[in-house]
């Protein structure tokens, strides 16, 4: 006797961009209405009305699709479901789906008591692609939100080693190397206690026979006092994520792994605590940086800069075709973007273009600033080559940008000023560590 195998029902979800797409037969039922979406749902169907976004230019329309299906998740608890998509030509529905995986996400590793979690899956032809990006996106975020008393600089890079299956761990570097050969990231990192000491590691892809090499290179700082320019308390009750860059690339090295993208990635991670001690630079200290200008510290709380300009120099020694740096550099970006849309600065003006354009077609937002050659002076130092912050309360992402641009010489470059963190919003409740441009990145280089 033979068992059949009980087949599945799947609940339809229709998601609609216009009106004009809802059949005759719903017109005249009540949509619950929402911010950016309505919905009308019954045991048997869902129907999404999106219309409110229709009008949106392209990365704000693929933006809110992500966003909307992080909601439409929470509306559906213990079926399995499908998708009938009305859309439009400039958005894609694989980021509606990810937002709805997106949306199973919770950090409860220091919960004594777990939510229950709901079991609702879509099915569709996707599910490699997106899993790998939800798998990037947990991993950075899990990262972000451990706080530093247990992930320090030894634990990023741990941590990296093994979530980097496919990838070489070329070496550290550490104590009087690291201070003979990587000086700003010594000198950052001097103040913390032994067992949170300064890093510099380097990750490599195997299997590759590309000729191009592309540089990633994460600021990691695993907390951020602000050094003896001490933040407020306001200002440092966030500043476990002050290693957002080096997550960020540390997701974006493994999605390009998962992609099969061939490239010669060589990921670059710059892992300090930036703490308080008698051993801590001090403001006016000058520093003889690796490429060997020598940097006033202007400010001991401007110290992303300074570990991603030795990194930085030692990609260009390397022969980079490209470099991308991420990093959550300065508030200056934050009061300019907000925490939602990274800013980004390039040295080559196609490149800049190129990732403009991914950036919306993916709704993953990245927005250029300027490299505005004007502002150079503020960094100007009456005993150092120059100082690691400008003497303006003006501009400071883009005096921080052109900072890291003196290291860069004629090398193309990206850099990436993030926020790495979102907060509960009309979509979702989550508040935390966040992915933020990878998505866009990964594209960039595929295409480079």
């Amino acid at each position: 006797m033979t068992s059949k195998t009980k087949q599945i029902k799947k609940i339809p979800i229709s998601i609609f961009f216009s009106k004009d797409q809802i059949p005759k037969d719903f017109k005249r039922v009540k949509f619950e209405e929402y911010y950016s979406y309505s919905i009308y749902k019954t045991d048997e169907e869902i129907l999404i009305n999106i219309s409110k976004i229709s009008h949106f230019n392209t990365l704000q329309k693929n933006y809110k699709l992500l966003l909307i299906g992080q909601a439409v998740r929470n509306f559906c608890k213990s079926r399995d479901f499908f998708i009938h998509y009305f859309g439009c030509k400039k958005t894609d529905i694989k980021i509606f789906l990810l937002g709805w995986s997106l949306a199973d996400y919770n950090f409860e590793n220091y919960k004594s008591e777990k939510k229950k979690k709901d079991y609702a899956k879509i099915h569709h032809h996707f599910e490699k692609e997106v899993n790998s990006m939800c798998e990037s996106y947990f991993y950075t975020r899990d990262l972000i939100n451990t706080p530093a008393n247990i992930l320090g600089p030894h634990e990023i890079l741990q941590s990296a080693k093994k979530f980097l299956k496919k990838f070489s761990y070329v070496g550290s570097v550490s104590g009087q190397k690291l201070e003979k050969n990587f000086p700003l990231i010594s000198a950052v990192g001097q103040g913390a206690d032994e067992n949170k000491q300064p890093l510099f590691s380097e990750f490599r892809l195997k299997k590759n026979n590309s000729k191009k090499k592309v540089f990633l290179i994460g600021k990691g700082v695993s907390f951020d006092t602000g050094g003896l320019n001490i933040k407020t308390g306001t200002g440092m009750s966030l500043m476990k994520k002050d290693m957002g860059g080096a997550a960020n690339c540390i997701g974006l090295a493994k999605l390009v792994s998962d992609f099969g993208v061939n490239v010669d990635l060589t990921l670059l991670l710059c892992l300090v605590e930036n703490s308080i001690s008698k051993k801590s630079i001090r403001p006016s200290d000058i520093i003889r940086s690796r490429e060997g200008s020598y940097v006033e510290i202007g400010d001991t709380d401007a110290e992303g800069r300074l570990i991603l300009a030795d990194a930085i120099t030692y990609a260009c020694e390397k022969n980079a075709d490209l470099i991308i740096d991420m990093a959550t550099l300065t508030g200056a970006s934050r009061v300019a973007m907000g925490i939602d849309v990274p800013s980004f600065f390039c040295n080559n003006d196609d490149l800049a273009m190129k990732l403009i354009d991914i950036s919306q077609k993916t709704g993953d937002p990245l927005w250029q600033l300027p490299l505005w050659e004007n502002y150079s002076s503020q960094l100007n130092s009456q005993h150092a080559d120059f100082k690691n912050i400008g003497n303006s309360m003006f501009g400071g992402a883009i005096t921080a940008a052109l900072f890291l641009e003196k290291f860069v010489k004629d090398t193309p470059w990206i850099h990436i000023d993030l926020m790495a963190w979102t907060r509960a919003n009309k979509f979702s409740s989550y508040e935390g560590g966040e992915a933020m441009g990878i998505r866009a990145l990964l594209e960039l280089i595929k295409e480079f």
